[in-house]
């Protein structure tokens, strides 16, 4: 009966794992981010070490599906693993409050980081249980040794193979149109219910045109505000176009309220100034476009150098 629990228990826990890790794949980039934003990695080193952790939830997962080492070693790691994410959470929660996405099940299942802590103790008072039913190993010493370093380097290879270092998405964006003047007058004309605050048609800044809706300018919208934290004196600005009753859940997920935004709204402006590519980031200088990326594309160090010249 001990042994039928175990088993139950062991591939139930190791499921979750892994569709922790596989949900964490695409897009993979918010789940970096994190890694910035605590100050653990660079915009280089993250996409490395977001990789890792997916691999290390993947091979857990699997250790625990197929019962191997489960008193000596897994359980024991899978516990120490989800204390390591809760005290993370936990962190969080204290820094940003109780609010967006604590990216446990990536983009797919959106949960906060309070249910992200209950949903690891759950995980970890399971891990215990399991443990004291655990009566024997199921694998012999031959094949443990055989089958754990085979897991161990698939598991790290997974996430360079599924969504490798270059990845990006598609983009209509034409990134060679540049050095032309953009009308950013429409922002401030008298038909707009909002208008910035700040003027944008002189200096530099950089502008970032992005829809409510849309998931990509959302994972923009969190590297921004990354990156505003690390570095303030940066001049984003944040043109937003969609309805004002989804502004709370944009800002609850990205954080990135505390960035100078509008309401952007009309589609015949939007395009003249913007186009049809989402998200848009523009480096403009005296309402000239310099440069032109997508959210992925966006590099703080090129934004630095930029801005010195």
């Amino acid at each position: 009966m001990k042994n039928t629990i175990t088993i139950l228990l062991s591939i139930s826990i190791g499921l979750l794992f892994i569709v922790s890790a596989a949900t964490k794949i695409y897009p993979m980039e918010p789940f970096e981010y994190q890694f910035v934003d605590i100050g653990v990695a660079s915009w280089k080193t993250a996409p490395y070490m977001a990789r890792f952790f997916i691999g290390l939830e993947f091979f857990l997962g699997m250790l625990l599906i197929l019962n191997i080492s489960l008193r000596k070693f897994t359980l024991k790691f899978a516990v120490a693993l989800l204390v390591f994410f809760c005290i993370y959470l936990t962190y969080k929660i204290i820094i940003e409050g109780n609010t967006g996405n604590c990216g446990c099940f990536g983009e797919a299942v959106k949960m906060t980081p309070l249910q992200g802590i209950l949903k690891n103790v759950a995980l970890i008072a399971t891990c215990i249980v399991c443990y004291f039913s655990t009566e024997k190993d199921f694998w012999n010493l031959k094949w443990k040794k055989i089958v754990t370093p085979v897991l161990f380097i698939a598991s790290m290879c997974l996430g360079f193979f599924v969504y490798p270092l270059d990845a990006t998405f598609s983009s209509t964006m034409d990134k060679a149109n540049i050095n032309y003047k953009v009308p950013l007058e429409l922002m401030y004309s008298k038909d707009q219910k909002e208008t910035p605050t700040i003027d944008l048609r002189n200096g530099k800044h950089i502008i970032a045109f992005l829809s409510l809706t849309c998931p990509h300018c959302k994972i923009a919208a969190q590297k921004i505000y990354i990156m505003h934290k690390k570095n303030p004196d940066i001049p984003f600005y944040l043109a937003l176009n969609g309805d004002k009753e989804l502004l709370t859940e944009f800002f609850d997920e990205t954080h990135a309220e505390s960035i100078p935004h509008n309401l952007f709204l009309g589609a015949k402006d939007w395009i003249q100034i913007a186009g049809i590519s989402l998200p848009i980031i523009m480096y403009v200088e005296n309402s000239v476009v310099r440069k032109k990326c997508n959210g992925l594309e966006l590099d703080q160090e090129d934004m630095e150098t930029w801005l010195q010249k």
